[in-house]
C-alpha cells in the first residue's frame, strides 16, 4: 500500500502532465486543418507545375523561331549561291555556244 505522501506526489505528477496536454491540445491539428493544407499545398502545387509547363512552351516556341529564322538565312544563302552557279553555268553555255558560230 501507497503511503499518504507517495499518493500526493503521484496525484500532483498527473495534474502536472493533465495540465501540459491541456496546453498542448489547442496547437494541435485537426483532421479539418490537415485537409484545408493538404487542399491548398494540391492548389499550390498544381499552380507551380502549370507555370512551369507554360515557362517551358515558352521556351520551345523561342527555341524553335530561334531555329527557323536560322533555317530559313541558311537556305537563302545557299539558294542564292546556286542562282549564281546557276548564272556562271548558263554564261558559260552562252560563251560556247558563241565560239562554235
Amino acid at each position: 500500500m501507497q503511503s499518504p505522501q507517495q499518493i500526493e506526489r503521484r496525484t500532483e505528477d498527473l495534474e502536472r502532465r493533465v495540465d501540459r496536454i491541456e496546453r498542448t491540445l489547442p496547437t494541435l491539428a485537426t483532421k479539418q486543418d490537415l485537409k484545408a493544407s493538404e487542399e491548398r499545398m494540391r492548389a499550390h502545387v498544381s499552380g507551380a507545375i502549370e507555370t512551369a509547363i507554360e515557362a517551358s512552351e515558352a521556351r520551345m516556341r523561342t527555341h524553335v523561331e530561334g531555329v527557323e529564322e536560322r533555317l530559313r538565312t541558311h537556305f537563302n544563302v545557299v539558294a542564292e549561291d546556286l542562282r549564281y552557279n546557276i548564272r556562271l553555268v548558263a554564261e558559260a553555255v552562252a560563251t560556247l555556244a558563241e565560239s562554235r558560230k
